[in-house]
Formats: structure tokens, C-alpha cells, sequence
């Protein structure tokens, strides 16, 4: 079993600090911070993004194998993006641009995900998407793959989310905001049904100090975070959003994988690094 972990739209980013001068440059995007994270974590996984540098979307980055997970390649491009971070605040963002697919190349990343996933795989899509796929795209390279026995978790918004929702992706990640911009609808108990298609495990809606709420086997359940002070809360999804595949691939109940998650996500927000493996301690 590997987990591929996929940046649809990488970004590369500098992060602004205030009041540490710390100017802080990463490259790669939400699917690259779920594979780091598992990796530390001891699972298997690879981060894959767009290569759009000699032809716009022909192919992906090559992994350099499950121990490890791979920066954005040699020759492929970025949209920008600049964040400030004041400890206690919210972050804010400012990105550039989304960047654009031509169909021919969404068709040779379909094929290179339809060729490389196997039986018991997981495949995380993290982040927003590149512009310009063919409508119903997503929905059916969702479903090829399901087809094939890999588990599908896609942490997005938007088209991509609904698309992912229409396929019934496993499961299903956003927050709060990106539910109510995807759905349409106001506050997580409205969000929670539409967010969930035929054949879903779970949905999983993160309300920062909050917690989380999900819909797990159609049942209703709440892990509340723990009190923290914030210092920088980039990455705290991409840590829930690791931590859900952790609990599922370790065989635990909803409840604790949930507990977790919620647990993990108020630590990452609270030191502003990768969370270590003796948290995942119950």
C-alpha cells in the first residue's frame, strides 16, 4: 500500500512572519504536506504535482520513492502565492493566477494515475485545481480508480469538490468556509449532506479552535480541538487530512481517528511544525 498524494495546482510560496523577520520560501502545495507528514509519521507516501514545464500538463514529477517526498521538479511551474502570519491572527493569503491545462494534457495525467495506482492504494487530492479540465473529469478518474480498489480522499473546493462528491470519492475535506462556498448552503449541519455521494465513508467539515464535524457511515459525530494558542495555523488541514488516512489505514474506530485528527491539526497550529509520531499516541 502507498498513498499518492497529488498538488493539482502547486504554488510556491513565501511566508512572512511578522515580527520574527523570518521570510519562509516552500514549494509544492497541500498534497506535498500530507506526504511529508505521513512520511514522518512512518506511511508510505509520494508526492506528485503538474509538470507543466515543456508542455502545459503532459505529465507529473517522478517520486523518488515512499521514503521520502520529492520538491516541486526541474522545469515545472508555479502559481505564487505570499502569506502573512502574525502569532494569535489569522493568516492571510494572496496567490496568483491559477494555473491553465490544456485538454491533451488532463487526458496524459488521467492515463498516468489510471497506470500507476494499484489495489489497496490511497489517492489524496489536496488543494485547489489547475484550470481548463474537461467537465466530469474529476468524477471520472474518481470512479476508474475506485474501481481498481484504491481509496480516494480529496481536500478541496469548488468544482473539484463537487465533482469528487458526485463521483462518492471515500471521503471527503474542507473546511468550514470552502463547504459553504462548494455547497451553497450556511454552517456545517446544512453543508454535511451535500456534501456526501453514493458510496462515501466519511465527510469531514475542520472548524479551526472548533474542532471538526463529520458524517462517518451516516452517523453524525464531533471531535472537539483542544485549547491552544495559535502561533502560525498554516498546514493545520494538511495535518487532519494525514491524520485521516493514518487512522483509517491503522484499522481505528471513526471516533478516534477523528479525536486525533482534531488533536493533530490544534498541535500543528500551536508549534508551527510538522506534528511528531509520539502525538498520535491515544
Amino acid at each position: 500500500m502507498k498513498v499518492w498524494c497529488f498538488t493539482p495546482n502547486p504554488v510556491r510560496e513565501r511566508k512572512f512572519v511578522v515580527g520574527s523577520g523570518q521570510v519562509e520560501v516552500s514549494a509544492g502545495g497541500k498534497g506535498r504536506n500530507v506526504a511529508r507528514q505521513l512520511c514522518l509519521w512512518g506511511v508510505p507516501a509520494i508526492s506528485k504535482v503538474i509538470d507543466l514545464g515543456s508542455d502545459s500538463g503532459t505529465g507529473l514529477v517522478p517520486g523518488v520513492g515512499p521514503g521520502a517526498v520529492p520538491g516541486v521538479g526541474p522545469g515545472t511551474m508555479e502559481r505564487w502565492g505570499w502569506a502573512w502570519v502574525s502569532e494569535g491572527e489569522e493568516r492571510i493569503d494572496f496567490f496568483t493566477e491559477d494555473l491553465k491545462v490544456r485538454a491533451r494534457g488532463w487526458a496524459r495525467i488521467g492515463n498516468y494515475w489510471r497506470r500507476v495506482l494499484r489495489k489497496g492504494d490511497w489517492w489524496v487530492v489536496g488543494g485547489s485545481s489547475a484550470e481548463g479540465w474537461p467537465r466530469g473529469w474529476w468524477r471520472g478518474l474518481i470512479q476508474d480508480l475506485q474501481k481498481k480498489g484504491v481509496s480516494v480522499l480529496v481536500d478541496s473546493r469548488g468544482a473539484l469538490l463537487r465533482e469528487a462528491v458526485q463521483a462518492g470519492a471515500d471521503w471527503v475535506k474542507c473546511n468550514l468556509n470552502e463547504a459553504e462556498v462548494t455547497t451553497g448552503k450556511q454552517g456545517a449541519d446544512r453543508c454535511l449532506p451535500n456534501l456526501r455521494g453514493d458510496g462515501t465513508t466519511g465527510v469531514v467539515v475542520t472548524m479551526g479552535e472548533e474542532g471538526l464535524v463529520a458524517e462517518v457511515n451516516r452517523c453524525r459525530l464531533l471531535a472537539r480541538a483542544p485549547r491552544v494558542k495559535v502561533k502560525d495555523p498554516t498546514g493545520a488541514g494538511d495535518a487532519v487530512t494525514a491524520a485521516l488516512v493514518y487512522g483509517e489505514n491503522r484499522g481505528w474506530t471513526a471516533e478516534r481517528t477523528l479525536r486525533m485528527a482534531a488533536r493533530v491539526g490544534a498541535w500543528r497550529v500551536s508549534h508551527g511544525t510538522d506534528v511528531p509520531r509520539v502525538c498520535l499516541k491515544d
